[in-house]
C-alpha cells in the first residue's frame, strides 16, 4: 500500500474473505516479513511519487515496465480506478535492483506514462529509459487457486521500522479467489503482514528455478505494522494479473510500434538516377509501403515492397550511386534485419535476410563518398552496435561489431564529414548519456567517447550543413528539451545546449532538413501534443522560435527529403489515424500546409 511521509493513512478492510466490503475500502501497504538476501528478487521495484509525498512498491515485467497498483497515483487511493492515462501528476521514479538500500546501487528511472485498467487497483508505468541488466518478472497465465503459496515481497514499513532500507518478503496462502483478486493470510513468518509502502509489490509464485507473477499487494488490515491501529485481523487482499497478459502485452506492443515509429533510420532518399524522392514506412501490419515522387510530377500512391514481409521497425533506405540502387533495411518479426534492392534493371528484389544475428529497433545507413561505401549500423539484442557495409558495389559484408566495449539503446544515428573524410557514429548508452565514435582512414573507428554529462532518451538524428562546413546532432534530453551538438571545420565537437526555451518539450526522435537553396536548416520535432513543430536556422538569424506547423495531430517522428531538381524541401509524418501526411517549401517560398500523401492499401 502507499506510504505518506507527509501523512498518515490509517484503516483498512478485511482481506480474509471476499466480501464487497474489500472493494471499497481503504487501500494498504507493505510486507512486514523477513530481509531477503542482497540482490535477490531483482525486479521488485521502490516507487517514490511526489518527491517522498508516497511510496509503493512494483514489478519489473520489461526493460520499460513496471506493474503497480494504480492506488499509488490516486487523488482519493480509495478509488483506484480513477487515475487517468497519461504522465503521473506528480514527479515518480522507479528504483529496481536496489535490495539494500544501504549497499546496493540499483537502477533509478523516471516514469514517463501510466496506462491503468479500469476494472481493478493496479497500473502499468512506463519507464523513461529501459532497465537493461536486470531480468524482468515473467506474468503468470493460470489463476491462483485456493490453498496456494506466494511470496509477497515489498519496500514498507516494517513492525519496527518506519522507512525500511532494505526488501522484505514473507510466505502467504491463498484463501479464496474473486474475478479481479485473492485474499490472502500470513503463512511464514506467521504474524507476517503487508504493511504501508508495499503497495503495488508482487504475489510470486514459484515456478521450477524461477518466479511468475500471480498478483499485486493492494489492501491490508496492516496488523502488526508500525503506526497502524491496533487489530486483530490479517491477511490482506492481492489484485490478480493472471488474466491480464494479453492487454499488458498490448500496452507494451503499442508503445513498441511507437517508438519503432519514432525511432526510425533514414527512410527517404532522393534518387539521382531517376530524379525522384522516395519515402518507405511501415504499414500498421507490419508490411512495408512506399511512395514516389518522379521529375516533381507529383507523388504516387502507396505500394507494398515485397508481399508478405512483415517488420517491427521503421525502415532505413541509402541511394549507393555507385551502382545506382537503392538499399532498404529493416528489422523483421524475427528480429533478424533484411534487405530490398532497388536497380533499372530488376526493380525491386525480395527481401533478403542479412544474417542470422538478432536485432532491436531501427537500422541507419550513409553513404561515404570518400570510400564508395554504403554502410548500415544497428544495434543487436544485446545493445552491442553492429555494423555492415558495400564498397565499390562489390557485395555486402557480414555484420561486425563496432567497438563491443559499448551497448546501447534506441536508434544509431551517423554523419559523413567531408571536411575531415570521417564518419561520426552516435548513440544513446544504457546509462542515457550520449557516446561517439569515429572512423577514419588512418586510424579505422575509435573507442567510444561520452559526449558530456547530459542525459537523453530516444534516438539522436544529424545532418551535414555545407554551407558551414558544419556536422550537426541533435537529441532529447530526458525530460523532453531538444539539444544540438556541433563539429565545424573539423576543429573538434561543441558541447551540448538547448534549442529554444528548455520549457518545450518533444516526443520521438526529430528531422533534419538542409535546404541549398536558403542555406537554412529545418528542425521538425513531435510535440508532446502531437503536433509536428518546426524551428528554422540560418547565418542571419541563428535559431527561429518553435512553430506549430497546423493542427493535424502525428503519432511518430516526422521525416525529411530535399528535391533538388523541383528545389523543393519536403517533411512527411504519419497521422495519428495512420495516415500518412506531408508538407512542403518550393525554393525560397513559405511551408505548405499539411496534405494526404495517397491512399495507403489495406491489404498486400
Amino acid at each position: 500500500m502507499l506510504r505518506l511521509r507527509s501523512m498518515w493513512m490509517t484503516g483498512a478492510v478485511t482481506a480474509t474473505t471476499l466480501v464487497a466490503a474489500l472493494l471499497i475500502g481503504t487501500p494498504a501497504s507493505a510486507v512486514s516479513g523477513d530481509a531477503v538476501p542482497t540482490g535477490s528478487y531483482a525486479f521488485t521495484a521502490k516507487i517514490d511519487v511526489g518527491d517522498g509525498k508516497r511510496a509503493c512498491s512494483g514489478a519489473l515485467i520489461d526493460p520499460y515496465w513496471i506493474v503497480t497498483a494504480a492506488s499509488c497515483f490516486a487523488d482519493n487511493p480509495a478509488q483506484p480506478t480513477t487515475v487517468p492515462a497519461g504522465p503521473p501528476a506528480l514527479r515518480t521514479t522507479a528504483t529496481v535492483g536496489r535490495t539494500d538500500l544501504t549497499t546496493t546501487a540499483g537502477q533509478v528511472r523516471d516514469v514517463a506514462e501510466l496506462v491503468p485498467r479500469t476494472d481493478r487497483d493496479l497500473v502499468l508505468a512506463r519507464l523513461a529509459t529501459p532497465v537493461t541488466d536486470i531480468t524482468p518478472l515473467a506474468v503468470a497465465t493460470t489463476a491462483s487457486a485456493t490453498g496456494e503459496d506466494l511470496l509477497v515481497t515489498g519496500y514498507g514499513r516494517t513492525k519496527a521500522e518506519w522507512v525500511p532500507d532494505k526488501l522484505h518478503s514473507a510466505l502467504f496462502t491463498v484463501g479464496g479467489v474473486d474475478p479481479t483478486g485473492l485474499a490472502i493470510a500470513a503463512n511464514a513468518p506467521a504474524d507476517a503482514a503487508v504493511c504501508q509502502g508495499d503497495t503495488g509489490g508482487p504475489a510470486l509464485r514459484k515456478v521450477g528455478d524461477h518466479y511468475e507473477l500471480a498478483a499485486l499487494n493492494s489492501r491490508s488490515w496492516q496488523n502488526g505494522c508500525l503506526g497502524a491501529a491496533p487489530t486483530t485481523r490479517t491477511g490482506a487482499y492481492e489484485t490478480r494479473t493472471d488474466d491480464l497478459g494479453g492487454w499488458i502485452q498490448q500496452a507494451v506492443s503499442a508503445w513498441s510500434a511507437v517508438v519503432a515509429a519514432r525511432s526510425g533510420g533514414r527512410n527517404t532518399v532522393y534518387n539521382p538516377d531517376t530524379r525522384t524522392a522516395e519515402t518507405f514506412a511501415l504499414r500498421s501490419d507490419g508490411a512495408m509501403i512506399h511512395a514516389y515522387n518522379t521529375n516533381g510530377e507529383g507523388w504516387s500512391g502507396w505500394y507494398v515492397l515485397g508481399d508478405g514481409a512483415r517488420f517491427t521497425s521503421s525502415p532505413a533506405v541509402v541511394h549507393n550511386p555507385v551502382t545506382n540502387t537503392l538499399d532498404v533495411f529493416a528489422t523483421g518479426t524475427d528480429g533478424s534485419i533484411y534487405r530490398a534492392t532497388w536497380s533499372r534493371a530488376t526493380g525491386w528484389t525480395p527481401w533478403i535476410m542479412t544474417a542470422d544475428w538478432k536485432f532491436r529497433g531501427a537500422p541507419t545507413t550513409v553513404y561515404n563518398p570518400d570510400t564508395r561505401t554504403a554502410e548500415v549500423f544497428a544495434l543487436r539484442t544485446d545493445g552491442v552496435m553492429a555494423h555492415l557495409y558495400n564498397t565499390d558495389g562489390a557485395g555486402w559484408h557480414g555484420w561486425f561489431t563496432l567497438n563491443p566495449g559499448g551497448t546501447f539503446v534506441g536508434v544509431p544515428a551517423v554523419v559523413h564529414n567531408p571536411v575531415t573524410n570521417t564518419l561520426d557514429v552516435f548513440a544513446t548508452g544504457t546509462d542515457a548519456s550520449m557516446y561517439r565514435a569515429t572512423w577514419s582512414r588512418a586510424t579505422g573507428w575509435t573507442p567510444w567517447i561520452m559526449t558530456g554529462t547530459w542525459k537523453f532518451h530516444g534516438a539522436p538524428t544529424t545532418v551535414y550543413n555545407p554551407d558551414t562546413r558544419t556536422a550537426e546532432v541533435f537529441a532529447l534530453t530526458t525530460d523532453g528539451a531538444m539539444s544540438h551538438l556541433y563539429n565545424t571545420n573539423g576543429e573538434g565537437w561543441s558541447g551540448w545546449y538547448v534549442i529554444g526555451p528548455s520549457d518545450w518539450k518533444f516526443a520521438g526522435t526529430p528531422a533534419i532538413l538542409h535546404n541549398p537553396v536558403t542555406n537554412t536548416l529545418d528542425l521538425f520535432a513531435t510535440g508532446t501534443d502531437a503536433s509536428i513543430y518546426r524551428a528554422t536556422w540560418s547565418r542571419a538569424t541563428g535559431w527561429t522560435a518553435w512553430t506549430m506547423t497546423g493542427s493535424w495531430k502525428f503519432g511518430g517522428a516526422p521525416a525529411t527529403v530535399y528535391n533538388p531538381d523541383t528545389r523543393t524541401a519536403e517533411v512527411f509524418g504519419q497521422g495519428t489515424d495512420g495516415v500518412m501526411a506531408h508538407a512542403t517549401k518550393v525554393t525560397d517560398g513559405a511551408w505548405s500546409g499539411w496534405s494526404i500523401v495517397g491512399q495507403i492499401p489495406t491489404t498486400g
